[in-house]
């Protein structure tokens, strides 16, 4: 399996990344998901077989050749042979259109099958009077295979939907331990910097020995939190190639130069937009309702009476399209259908209206739930954006203080435990905005996934 394929290659065709900093955005990276993810395939899919079921229910309505012959040959006596065909045409308004055509002949042919020697033709149609006159069937089966198309379009959305925020949700992990990862690295440069400055000055007398001891215990502190860091930043950059693949069948892997975008303050939006009617969750239950509401049409439609009525109107010219056809020369005859109590047919209406007032239960709770979600999470965003601008003003002045308290140890007026204490109260409020800046951007796909947008 080809699992080597850098997937810079497929960013530069697309015209990205033209600075010599080599940098993936969560938006280039959601679009490479969303067009290139077997998930995402899947739900593509589904609409296409969605999309065949429209055409096979279509197919009801399809022209019919008919056809049929019987005979009976006896010690060379040809006692009757019938022979029937024709075409029966299917219409929208439930009415059945057919041409026939009759060729029979016999010594005992039963009289009523008697026809002119050069046959007899028959144009005509099939109705339904009673049930099946406005829908039947057939026709509901289209109704509802149109529905179910904008059922798979909405369920594509929130697959989608779902896909996009588990894959966003990974990106900014891997944002944040890179960032972490990068402020791991600074805080090991402080303290090499300083063990070497710490080595100079105790070889020249300016400090004692035991100041590098110190020194040297903080060195591998950092260290260890380094090779920390770089673990986390590792595994959350695995992550986020576990969703890259090449349409659907090969899986892809970082380019080992490429680095996340840096984190930056997500702020909410000032008006907070009630989008909750046109989310996919929400609309499935339209269509679902819909589908249900074919379906009563349907219910109903059965407990009326069958009343079917045919009427054919005859000549003797083998021509479909003959103009000798007179009112006349007919046949025409009817059937009735009913059942006295109609249990299995009222009782079927009502299930299916107990399924309609379930599912806008059903509807109405998904709605107010969707809603609630959204109203935590834009609480928790305008939480986290302030947070982040404390977060970030606390980490420049504890910079400040560390820096400060850097110079006063190079000219000999600070001690190193108070030097270390500044760069550890510096990298703790680093690492604090670090996490609140990934906060406010997770809120942000959060909000976004609530709503629906993301499978949009």
């Amino acid at each position: 399996m080809r699992t080597g394929i850098l997937i810079l290659v497929l960013f530069h065709s697309i015209g990205w990344a033209q600075d010599t900093v080599k940098q993936l955005t969560l938006t280039n990276y959601l679009q490479l998901v969303k067009e290139n993810h077997p998930v995402a395939l899947v739900a593509t899919n589904q609409v296409e077989m969605a999309e065949f079921f429209i055409r096979q229910s279509k197919g009801s309505f399809d022209p019919v050749l008919l056809g049929g012959i019987d005979q009976k040959v006896f010690n060379g006596t040809t006692y009757y042979s019938t022979l029937s065909t024709g075409i029966k045409i299917p219409t929208r308004i439930g009415i059945d259109v057919k041409a026939m055509g009759d060729w029979n002949r016999g010594t005992y042919l039963n009289p009523q099958n008697r026809v002119p020697d050069a046959g007899l033709t028959y144009l005509g149609f099939e109705a339904q009077l009673g049930r099946g006159m406005f829908t039947d069937e057939r026709r509901t089966q289209i109704r509802q295979a149109q529905v179910a198309l904008n059922q798979s379009y909405v369920e594509q959305q929130l697959i989608l939907n779902e896909l996009l925020y588990q894959a966003g949700q990974a990106f900014i992990q891997w944002q944040e331990q890179e960032a972490q990862y990068q402020l791991a690295i600074e805080g090991l440069g402080f303290a090499e910097i300083r063990f070497d400055q710490l080595l100079t000055n105790a070889s020249l007398g300016d400090r004692p020995y035991i100041d590098t001891v110190e020194a040297s215990a903080q060195l591998f502190l950092r260290k260890m939190e380094v090779e920390q860091r770089k673990l986390n930043q590792l595994n959350a950059r695995i992550a986020v190639e576990n969703f890259l693949w090449e349409k659907g069948r090969i899986p892809l892997q970082l380019d080992p130069a490429l680095t996340p975008e840096p984190l930056i303050a997500s702020q909410p939006q000032t008006l907070l937009v009630d989008s909750m009617g046109t989310h996919p969750a929400v609309r499935y239950y339209d269509w679902k309702l819909a589908d249900l509401g074919f379906e009563r049409k349907l219910k109903i439609e059965q407990i009326k009476p069958q009343l079917s009525v045919n009427y054919n109107l005859l000549t003797p010219t083998p021509d479909f399209i003959s103009t000798n056809y007179s009112w006349a020369n007919y046949k025409w005859g009817a059937t009735f259908y009913m059942p006295i109590l109609l249990r299995k047919e009222r009782n079927s209406l009502k299930i299916t209206n107990v399924k309609i007032e379930n599912t806008q239960l059903e509807q109405q709770l998904k709605q107010r739930d969707l809603r609630t979600k959204q109203l935590q999470i834009r609480n928790e965003w305008n939480t986290a954006f302030t947070q982040a601008q404390m977060a970030e003003t606390i980490a420049n002045r504890y910079r400040q203080l560390a820096d400060a308290e850097r110079t006063l140890f190079l000219n000999g007026e600070s001690s190193l435990f108070l030097v270390n204490a500044r760069e550890i109260s510096y990298l703790s409020a680093q690492g604090k905005l670090i996490e609140t800046l990934a906060k406010t951007n997770k809120m942000n796909l959060s909000e976004q996934f609530i709503t629906g947008k993301l499978g949009l």
